[in-house]
């Protein structure tokens, strides 16, 4: 006949312990005190902000990628560990207003009512595996905010005539860019964007050296 044993805290205060279906023992994480954790530990992840860059560490993507597509992106390093939790495209030019016919156009990168010819491309590569961020090709300045978490639109804030758009993409849980690895957050230019005045993508999130 197996014996039958309660576990109870011997501190006065005779509380039990519990245990769940799995016949698992219930435990709580109680966080330590900061004065108790080196000051090491507390700094070991430090803050990144950080732009989509190119091949040759340009990070402006109002280039001509119509003939030979260009891949801006935030990769992994030998010498830390990257997380990173959300991006921002930035523009600023012509024709960027969200409430006007503007939305079904790339700014002054194509016409009223025209999309780019074959758009940008948005995907993160991990352990090998591909997963494209959003479903098809951004054509205009509309599908980008039909995945942005938020946006800002300054309507003739950067000039007279040119507007300020900005949106922000929060990832569910950080992307890791693991020491090492061929990991990496690719935004692809596959049109002529030179008649954008400015485009950037930022990234953020923290990063832990070796």
């Amino acid at each position: 006949m197996a014996a039958d044993f309660h576990i109870k805290d011997g501190e006065g205060v005779g509380t039990k312990a519990g245990v769940t279906l799995d016949h698992a023992l219930k435990v709580t994480v109680v966080e330590p005190l900061s004065v108790a954790v080196p000051a090491e530990v507390m700094t070991r992840r430090k803050l990144l902000n950080a732009f989509l860059i190119d091949s040759a560490d340009s990070n402006d993507l109002t280039i001509d990628g119509s003939t030979t597509p260009v891949e801006f992106s935030v990769s992994s390093l030998p010498d830390r560990v990257r997380w990173i939790s959300s991006l921002r495209f930035i523009l600023n030019g012509t024709n960027l207003e969200l409430d006007t016919l503007d939305f079904r156009r790339f700014g002054a990168a194509t016409v009223v009512n025209t999309p780019l010819a074959t758009g940008l491309a948005f995907f993160v590569e991990q352990g090998g595996v591909v997963s494209n961020f959003i479903v098809d090709p951004i054509g205009t300045i509309g599908d980008l905010n039909i995945y942005a978490d938020d946006f800002r639109n300054f309507v003739n804030a950067v000039s007279a005539t040119e507007d300020y758009l900005a949106f922000d993409y929060n990832f569910v849980q950080p992307v890791v860019l693991p020491i090492g690895s061929q990991d990496r957050i690719v935004v692809t230019v596959q049109d002529d964007l030179t008649a954008i005045a400015l485009f950037k993508v930022l990234v953020r999130g923290y990063q832990e050296l070796a």
